[in-house]
């Protein structure tokens, strides 16, 4: 077989049963096949493995027999969690008593033995450097499925629009934008990209660039509330007039211009939440900072995007929550097209490439 789950009842029959394997032969080509069977067969002498095939190992054929009968289960299924739950699979059931030629069993392990001769026996050595890599694989594989998150994808992702953009799509949708400047979007993000370049720490600025990059009502830039308003966030706006320390030193843990990676994004998380003791926080407020300090990265998830948003990527939009928000909406926003491509060389396309995450709300946005 080319893949095998550890945690079906079929391979738990199995392991139940070692002495009624005779040869088996499991690739483990796209790091499909989980590390529990690897340690499953560790030393075993009747289980082998391909582990660097040229090309794919791909068969999946099972054959059975004793004295008298033979069965054989050759199609599409592998022994994995998925060929027997929920995927589309298709298997032909061969046995002696079909009007084929006697020699068909012989021939069918004779395939076997084959791929036997170039699999390799496994070692307690291998199969942790494997379940090293395995894990380290698990995020793109599961992305690669269109799985973000543990929640069920609603739509293909050929079924969401802002998704399947090129960069030249994306630009022209954001430029439409039918309710704020498409200009004055660029001159906001510009500015306040400036006032973190030029102060740096969150803490040192005045109180009017606080506010408008937290999104409250202030003085200093009347555009306070695009890309998201928080006006209603009264502890949030509480927060924000006293300068808590928390607030400061959370934003100190995104970066500059690197992609965040997920274990900063839990960082600042975490730092965000300190200000809040009686809670309170939640993702529209934590997004809205993230979104105007790393607008290359991060949408605002507020009141007013959030409908199209959800609709548009196929997911849930009631109890989001920090850890959805990172997996279900800026893992998407990543694996786009055009969030993917190349800095362009027009100034107005670069200015809104260094916010094109949270120019979706140019998109999303209904008053």
């Amino acid at each position: 077989m080319a893949w095998a789950s550890a945690n079906t009842p079929v391979f738990q029959q199995l392991l139940k049963n070692p002495s009624r394997i005779s040869k088996a032969v499991i690739g483990t080509h796209f790091y499909q096949t989980h590390p529990d069977v690897l340690d499953a067969f560790t030393d075993s002498e009747h289980v082998r493995f391909i582990l660097q095939p040229n090309g794919v190992f791909h068969p999946k054929i099972y054959v059975f027999w004793n004295s008298t009968q033979w069965e054989a289960l050759i199609g599409s299924a592998n022994l994995t969690s998925g060929a027997l739950t929920n995927n589309s699979e298709a298997v032909a059931l061969l046995s002696n008593s079909d009007q084929i030629g006697p020699s068909l069993k012989e021939q069918i392990v004779t395939l076997i033995d084959s791929y036997w001769a170039r699999a390799t026996p496994m070692d307690r050595t291998t199969a942790l450097r494997y379940r090293e890599i395995w894990q380290s694989q698990q995020p793109v594989l599961r992305r690669l499925s269109d799985r973000y998150g543990k929640s069920e994808p609603r739509k293909p992702p050929t079924g969401s629009l802002v998704r399947s953009m090129s960069w030249d799509q994306f630009l022209a949708k954001v430029k439409e934008d039918p309710h704020h400047g498409f200009k004055e979007r660029c001159e906001l993000l510009q500015l306040l990209r400036l006032e973190f370049i030029k102060t740096g720490d969150f803490a040192s600025m005045s109180l009017g660039v606080r506010k408008t990059i937290a999104g409250l009502p202030n003085d200093f830039d009347h555009r306070w509330g695009w890309f998201g308003s928080m006006s209603g966030a009264g502890y949030f706006h509480q927060a924000i007039n006293d300068n808590n320390q928390h607030l400061s030193l959370a934003l100190s843990k995104v970066p500059p211009h690197e992609p965040l990676l997920r274990t900063q994004y839990d960082d600042y998380v975490a730092e965000f939440k300190k200000a809040f003791p009686n809670g309170r926080h939640g993702v529209g407020t934590a997004s809205r900072l993230l979104a105007l300090k790393r607008p290359d990265q991060f949408v605002c998830f507020d009141s007013k995007n959030q409908k199209e948003l959800c609709k548009d990527f196929g997911i849930k939009q009631t109890g989001m929550d920090y850890q959805r928000y990172w997996e279900e909406i800026i893992e998407r926003i990543m694996d786009s097209p055009w969030w993917k491509s190349p800095r362009p060389n027009d100034q107005e396309a670069s200015v809104v490439w260094e916010g094109r995450a949270a120019m979706l709300d140019a998109i999303f946005y209904r008053p």
